[in-house]
């Protein structure tokens, strides 16, 4: 857990003295940085109405409602989802409707006086048609084709899930990343108020003759250089948090700020996490749906081998009219109805040929399996040490943060005193700050590396 252990107490006396606001630029000025312009640059500015608190648990919830990779496996999922039906077991009905008219002239011509004779007839035929086919057995192939589109239903619910855990995870990693660099600007408003106060100090001393212009240059350009570091850090920050808004989704314009402290988990198990990870990971899951699909896809290539039975029932209906033709109409009606049994002698060998690549097919996916459990394993026993790794930093930087706390506060009453020069004083200083940013990272790297945990042992939701 992060603490709040870099405010001594001599420092929350230059706190006191010298408020830090991180939410402007320092200001551009011509060298030397008065000290006037640094306390306007460090005046606190009250909070705009309109920033967003935002907690891990509020970030979560936007960016899975908003995020466009979850719309899109949603859509995926919801499609795979209308492709498991029953269609593979029904038959298909269909009717046709069918009108045709056909005019047919008779014309007799006589040589002697009377006029020719011409006579028109047109004929009208209506006909419809009921047809029903429904196929009763293909080799169960209908079967493992319906167990097919469950599984592959079952892949988009766990592409869905994979896509939703890997957003959380990234969210979270931010966030905390976020967390870590503000405590990071905490750490450069203190060292900056550390220099200011050694720099007037310096100043003073130089315009009472008791120290050189060489040690005032030098705190000048030492201020110099940690308002640089905090202008740089306040951009990151700036960043960081564009960078999630964009995961969420939301306007890259939004006022939000975090609230938060990194408190690792130092419970996790390794050989609970592996356990885990076998029965919840969703990479594992997706590789073992892969393998029953491959397996339904060798009951279908074999299913080929088996004979086909249909069965087919229709009705039909025709009606003439023959116009002054005789008989003048006709009309027929009835139903018809039949088995048909089919069996392939010879297909050209294709049988054999898509049997024997659905067999490689589900070998690859058995391989795949095998290789994707050993990935996460591996994965795992590596993140693990690395996690632990880190709890033992923690514990080894924040002791060493706590020394060099003590150092500086004793290095500033000596400095004030004339005891310590301005170089002694900078190195203490330093020595301060690295401790500071060792400590946060390994608070940081084991929150990530706990994260990545429960990602890949399932428990990351």
């Amino acid at each position: 857990m992060i603490r709040n252990t870099i405010l001594p107490p001599l420092v929350l006396l230059i706190f006191a003295i010298l408020p830090v606001r991180a939410e402007n630029p320092v200001p551009q000025t011509s060298l030397p940085l008065t000290l006037n312009d640094l306390l306007q640059y460090m005046q606190p500015e009250a909070p705009s109405p309109d920033t967003k608190m935002l907690s891990l648990e509020e970030c979560l919830k936007e960016a899975i409602e908003r995020n466009y990779s979850i719309k899109i496996a949603r859509n995926e999922q919801e499609i795979a989802q209308n492709n498991h039906t029953a269609a593979p077991f029904l038959p298909v009905l269909s009717a046709e409707l069918d009108q045709s008219q056909e005019r047919l002239s008779n014309r007799d011509v006589y040589r002697g006086d009377e006029p020719t004779v011409k006579q028109d007839y047109i004929a009208n035929t209506y006909s419809a048609d009921l047809s029903l086919d429904w196929r009763l057995f293909d080799g169960m192939s209908m079967f493992a084709t319906y167990d097919t589109q469950k599984e592959l239903l079952k892949a988009g619910e766990l592409n869905l899930r994979g896509n939703i855990e890997r957003l959380v995870s990234d969210i979270s990693e931010q966030y905390y990343y976020i967390v870590t660099e503000q405590n990071r600007l905490e750490a450069a408003k203190l060292y900056l108020a550390i220099s200011t106060l050694r720099y007037n100090q310096a100043l003073e001393k130089y315009n009472l003759g008791s120290i050189s212009g060489l040690e005032k240059t030098q705190a000048k350009i030492d201020l110099n250089a940690d308002s640089s570091k905090l202008v740089l850090q306040q951009e990151i920050i700036r960043n960081a948090y564009i960078m999630l808004y964009e995961m969420m989704n939301i306007d890259l314009k939004t006022k939000a700020q975090l609230c938060d402290t990194i408190t690792p988990n130092g419970q996790l198990s390794l050989e609970e996490l592996r356990t885990e990870a076998m029965d919840h990971n969703t990479s594992i899951l997706l590789a073992r749906s892969g393998q029953k699909i491959s397996e339904l896809d060798l009951k279908i290539a074999r299913s080929s081998r088996y004979p086909t039975l249909d069965f087919t029932a229709a009705y039909r209906f025709d009606h003439s009219a023959n116009g002054n033709l005789a008989p003048r109409f006709s009309q027929l009606h009835g139903a018809t109805w039949g088995f048909t049994a089919s069996i392939k002698l010879f297909d050209r060998l294709e049988t054999n040929r898509k049997i024997k690549n659905a067999k490689l097919e589900l070998d690859n996916s058995e391989l795949s399996l095998q290789q994707t459990q050993l990935g996460v394993t591996s994965e795992i026993s590596r993140l693990f040490n690395t996690y632990r790794k880190n709890f033992m930093m923690i514990g080894f930087e924040q002791e060493s943060a706590d020394a060099a706390l003590e150092n500086l506060d004793a290095a500033m009453e000596m400095y004030r005193l004339g005891t310590m020069s301005g170089v002694e004083f900078r190195e203490i200083q330093r020595s301060y700050l690295q401790a500071v940013e060792r400590k946060l990272d390994a608070i940081y790297q084991a929150k990530v590396s706990e994260i990545n945990l429960l990602y890949l042992s399932g428990r990351i939701l």
